[in-house]
């Protein structure tokens, strides 16, 4: 039988070299003229039905859609629709763009927050193996300020640490017990933070009750390389 009900939706737009996007689903508009690093609704959710349904995003100005699926949401729920990847790569390809779907939680934490990653940069340059290869894994670190980074796997709710995570990578919402100001640093993978210059060096705070998520992007429309951000 067909679902009845609805979900709840929301689009965050990372792809540096998309334009502005319209997004629908089922006929009907979730978001329209979201832009880069832009969040649509600026606050809440979009409404649509549960259930299978087209989801479409084409450019705001009007042309061909760059992504269209069908894609299914479970009645009563939330989600977070990441666009992200570049739209000069073929539909299909590792770094076309693609949106991924992030169910978000409707708990709320007790003490503390709950934090995820997202890592949305398709490329941080080439390597220089024969042929050069794309390179876009990192490792990233989330710890209470004024106390060291994580060298091991970190005690549970205390910090995060994600290593070697490639294009597209995702984490579950992560426990951090403790309220408070945490540092976010991002390396290129494999490098030793001792003495590497991190991509991203910011901070983001944990109040009781937060539900957030880290999306590791590019600071601007339109680069292609670093420096990198990564908001909340």
């Amino acid at each position: 039988a067909p679902s009845t009900g609805t979900a709840r939706v929301r689009v965050v737009h990372v792809s540096t070299n998309a334009p502005a996007v319209t997004v629908t689903r089922a006929g009907a508009s979730l978001a329209q003229g979201a832009g880069f690093a832009g969040v649509a609704p600026a606050t809440g959710y979009a409404t649509t039905p549960a259930g299978p349904a087209t989801l479409e995003i084409a450019p705001a100005a009007g042309g061909p859609a760059v992504y269209r699926n069908l894609v299914s949401f479970a009645r009563d729920s939330a989600y977070t629709i990441v666009a992200l990847g570049n739209v000069g790569f073929t539909a299909g390809a590792a770094r076309s763009f693609q949106p991924i779907v992030l169910r978000d939680t409707v708990a709320v934490p007790a003490t503390g927050g709950w934090l995820r990653l997202v890592h949305a940069v398709d490329s941080l340059g080439v390597n220089t193996a024969t042929p050069p290869a794309v390179v876009s894994a990192v490792d990233i670190y989330v710890y209470p300020q004024g106390t060291p980074r994580p060298t091991a796997a970190p005690a549970a709710g205390a910090a995060i640490r994600l290593l070697n995570a490639s294009f597209r990578a995702q984490t579950a919402y992560t426990p951090l017990t403790a309220a408070g100001t945490y540092v976010v640093e991002v390396f290129t993978a494999g490098a030793t933070p001792a003495t590497a210059t991190p991509l991203v060096n910011t901070t983001v705070a944990i109040t009781n009750g937060l539900k957030a998520t880290v999306i590791v992007r590019r600071a601007q429309v339109g680069a292609t390389a670093a420096p990198l951000n990564a908001p909340g």
